[in-house]
């Protein structure tokens, strides 16, 4: 009786802690949310019916605008490609498009106010009314996304009711980076439009040498967007009310400059890295750059000057100060006062990594007007104090990716011998947590580093989900908001999509941290790194393989396992999670409304992964035939013809990274221009960074994710193999087939 009533006390606990679960749960789920509709970023008010408004082609779009406005040709195109709607119904049902810059009358700035709108939906119309061009566009997406078809009748509905929405921020930016890639045009044109779904409103483009530059042609890589093609590309951001915001790295992140020999008399102390900020020409230089962007962005509000990772200011045999940590500071503040007041007199406002090497003391040197780029939760009270009272502004700073391999940290896991929350988490707390220190933020940065060379296609998650807090800064939960960004993106009809992320986000972490490590030779030694100026080791990812037997014995130790038992056994349970992706990345493609492309860079993500872990299980289980093969009781033949097994099965590894390989290389360049490419006899110049060692930098192509694959010289292995087995079968007088020959030779 006693265990019953313990049983009993436990149940009763557990159901209580359940329905406390579900009720907390409840608490952050959206109106919207509980009518089953999905809006990101998650609008401020929303009151709605039980009931549910069919759209079909009796409905019409009602405007006094002209028909090129982009409100109305995103909602007319957009339905009719999406939905099959065609809005030109002769009925009296319409959807009314207009603009009234005093929709709220509140104390917003104008700012935020001329972004905002108003939706109302009844029977019989349906309005949308914005607080300038740009809040009317925005309320045409969000009448986009609330679309959805209605289940088990075939027909799209919207919700009845109203909506009443504006940013908390004014600039939400994303960054793309593309210091290891080039997108084709035809991409970013749909990345821009996929930017204004979300209502961002800004890009940082960092460009390095994708860009012709006029004035120094020699630092555009082979192919480098042109002027023309760069205005164009401004132009239709423009039209969307995207800033197409250029960042330019300098005076660090440099060597995609300081690697050609004729900018080598400006590198500071020699290293490619860093120009040397006391050498007149070095700024001459770097000014020309600028200009060519500006020229390449007109009608473009800002300009990122990507003072970044400054670690040597100063250190150039130029400056007359001496060396050290304060008069870094004071260099660093010189050149950003001086960029600033260049950028003034061409109408730019300058956004800046405001970071190390600045002393907080000197913030105060800093002009008034300057925009802090990265303002993080671990800055100082005191640094945060200090930029208010010096009037700088501020945007709430968040990484979608570092430095990881193959796929985003999006998800609590394990990276790098620690343990993360994951980088989501981080980002739908940011705003909040900052303000909680003191800063005031006017924005938000979703940064995407391309130092490891992921695909842009698995950043939009991230990006979107730092633009719902900037947007909405309180609200949903950040598991409302992957589910709506899920039916948003790919539509209402691809659910159980985060499973997938999670997933492949597994597979990422399992490729990055399999590979054991030996100081490289395929670089010299860096110049220094963040802790200062040294010659420091790099390393790189490779496994060792197994040993080759003895010819005449056959003897050999299972090195292999040894070294790398654990990981095998994590292989064995992550290739049957990784063949069940693959098996939905392939059902989904056929399933989802849209963005269908995206998920086939990620089916091409996951065979890699899959490809990873069979190739270690498959190297550890041929490592098992040949241990002990010399013990057991068979003859020299039998042993011949399990060695030519081996043989074949390591072709049959290459085999698959062939396959693998090709069609990783066929979808990414759906996309972008192949890496490293020439065009018209110029050829990409590859000299690696004197400090940082980037995993994507490592190989001219796309292959620096072949790389440790390619180091552990898996042909020379099974040719080793071959030879093995033609002096073995020599040894004793077996006699091999000349195809057996043939293949061995192959």
């Amino acid at each position: 009786m006693m265990r019953r009533s313990i049983v009993n006390i436990v149940l009763i606990g557990l159901i209580v802690t359940l329905f406390t679960s579900v009720h907390c749960l409840a608490n952050f789920i959206t109106p919207l949310k509980e009518r089953g509709y999905s809006v990101i970023p998650s609008p401020q008010n929303v009151k709605i019916t039980e009931n549910d408004i069919v759209l079909d082609d009796s409905w019409s779009i009602d405007s006094r605008l002209p028909d090129d406005h982009i409100a109305f040709q995103t909602l007319k195109l957009d339905f009719e490609n999406w939905f099959g709607i065609e809005l030109d119904g002769k009925g009296n049902k319409k959807i009314e498009l207009s603009i009234n810059e005093n929709i709220f009358d509140s104390d917003l700035s104008n700012a935020v106010k001329s972004q905002g709108y108003i939706i109302d939906i009844s029977e019989e119309k349906v309005s949308i009314t914005g607080g300038s061009d740009a809040g009317l566009l925005y309320g045409v997406q969000t009448l986009k996304q609330l679309v959805r078809q209605n289940s088990g009748v075939g027909n799209y509905i919207v919700p009845e009711g109203s909506i009443s929405d504006w940013p908390d921020l004014e600039l939400r930016f994303i960054h793309w980076d593309t210091k290891h890639h080039q997108d084709r045009m035809a991409t970013l044109k749909r990345f821009i439009d996929q930017a204004s779904y979300f209502k961002i409103n800004a890009i940082a483009f960092e460009m390095e040498d994708k860009y012709e530059y006029p004035s120094h042609p020699i630092i555009g890589a082979p192919g480098a967007f042109t002027k023309e093609q760069m205005q164009e590309l401004t132009e239709y951001a423009l039209k969307r009310f995207i800033e197409l915001v250029p960042s330019v790295q300098a005076p660090s992140h440099m060597a995609f400059v300081l690697k050609h020999e004729e900018f080598a008399h400006v590198r500071a102390d020699g290293s490619n890295y860093h120009s040397c900020m006391c050498d007149e020409e070095a700024m001459e230089l770097i000014f020309d750059m600028y200009q060519d962007m500006i020229d390449a962005t007109p009608g473009v509000e800002y300009f990122f000057v990507s003072t970044d990772e400054v670690y040597y200011a100063g250190i150039c045999d130029k400056c007359e100060k001496e060396y050290n940590e304060e008069n870094r500071s004071l260099t660093w503040v010189n050149f950003v006062n001086r960029v600033y007041d260049w950028m003034q007199e061409r109408n730019r406002k300058v956004v800046a990594w405001v970071e190390y090497p600045l002393w907080p003391e000197h913030i105060e040197l800093l002009p008034a007007g300057l925009i802090d780029g990265i303002t993080v939760p671990n800055r100082s009270e005191e640094w945060l104090e200090n930029e208010n009272e010096a009037g700088i502004k501020q945007l709430a700073y968040s990484s979608m990716q570092g430095a990881e391999y193959l796929f985003p940290n999006y998800f609590p896991t394990k990276y790098r011998n620690g343990e993360t929350e994951g980088r989501l988490k981080e980002a739908s707390q940011k705003v909040q947590v900052i303000r909680e220190k003191g800063a005031k933020p006017i924005g938000s940065f979703a940064a995407a580093w391309d130092d490891a060379g992921l695909h842009n296609e698995t950043f939009w998650l991230g990006w979107a989900t730092v633009t719902q807090y900037s947007w909405t800064v309180s609200k949903p939960s950040l598991n409302q908001n992957n589910a709506d960004f899920m039916d948003a993106f790919y539509g209402y009809d691809a659910p159980f999509m985060v499973n997938l992320y999670r997933d492949l986000e597994v597979g990422a972490r399992f490729y990055e941290s399999v590979w054991d490590t030996r100081i490289t030779d395929e670089r010299d030694p860096v110049y220094g790194s963040s802790y200062g100026k040294g010659a420091y080791d790099k390393y790189d990812p490779y496994l060792k393989m197994p040993e080759i037997p003895h010819a005449k014995t056959l003897d050999t130790r299972p090195v292999f396992q040894l070294e790398y038992g654990d990981k095998i056994e994590e292989a064995v349970q992550l290739e049957p999670i990784l063949e069940q992706v693959i098996d939905q990345l392939h059902y989904k493609m056929n399933k989802v409304s849209r963005n269908r492309y995206n998920l086939e860079v990620f089916l091409s993500i996951a065979e890699l992964e899959l490809f990873t872990v069979q190739t270690i299980i498959k190297i550890a289980e041929l490592e098992t035939t040949l241990v002990g093969l010399e013990k057991r009781g068979r003859s020299h033949l039998e042993k011949v013809q399990e060695l030519l097994e081996v043989n074949k099965a390591v072709g049959d590894i290459l085999s698959n990274q062939n396959e693998m390989w090709d069609n990783l290389k066929t979808v990414w360049q759906k996309s972008r221009f192949e890496k490293g490419m020439s065009v018209n006899g110029k050829h990409f110049v590859h000299i690696l960074d004197d400090v940082k060692d980037h995993f994507a930098d490592r190989r001219v192509g796309l292959d620096y994710m072949l790389a440790p694959f390619q180091r552990m010289e898996i042909p020379e292995w099974k040719n080793q193999m071959g030879q093995l087995i033609k002096d073995y079968a020599q040894y004793h007088d077996v006699k091999i087939s000349e195809k057996e020959k043939k293949r061995l030779e192959d």
